[in-house]
């Protein structure tokens, strides 16, 4: 199972994030992006967490869930943060359609196209103890609405 842990995120927040780690020297620095410079400032990028058979713990260590579920995001067109180079953030995915932080800063919107819905009414019979989604289980129907209110189709 995984769960959507973060979406978006006011240039205040992020700057939160970004000064942890920097200001307060005992905390891991969480991020090298500061306010503007997070697709998550546009509402393009969401951060999950993968969760253990009962839902109730988080799972940081078991690589192959975390690749399954980043290679079935790649497929749908989002980049994964553990592909990352500076800073591995696996539990970050983004979708920016080909646009950077600066072209978005100028107010420059991606036109997304959806991958994600006709997906989840395929799998809609499968509704038992939560979704699943590609082979993925997840705790709460919610989030696949979310992930492909995320990849709505533009016109």
């Amino acid at each position: 199972m995984f769960q959507i842990t973060a979406g978006y995120r006011s240039f205040r927040e992020q700057h939160e994030l970004y000064e942890r780690g920097r200001t307060n020297k005992s905390k891991p620095i969480v991020t090298y992006a500061r306010g503007g410079q997070s697709l998550h400032n546009y509402g393009l990028a969401v951060d999950f967490v993968i969760l253990s058979d009962d839902g109730k713990r988080a799972l940081w260590t078991d690589g192959e869930k975390w690749t399954r579920v980043a290679a079935i995001a790649k497929s749908l067109g989002f980049v994964w943060g553990g592909d990352f180079e500076l800073f591995r953030d696996f539990p970050h995915l983004g979708m920016s359609g080909g646009l950077s932080t600066r072209d978005l800063q100028k107010g420059w919107r991606p036109n997304l196209i959806s991958r994600v819905a006709s997906a989840i009414s395929e799998n809609e019979a499968e509704r038992e103890n939560g979704c699943s989604f590609l082979g993925i289980r997840t705790s709460d129907c919610n989030h696949l609405i979310g992930i492909s209110m995320f990849l709505k189709i533009k016109n």
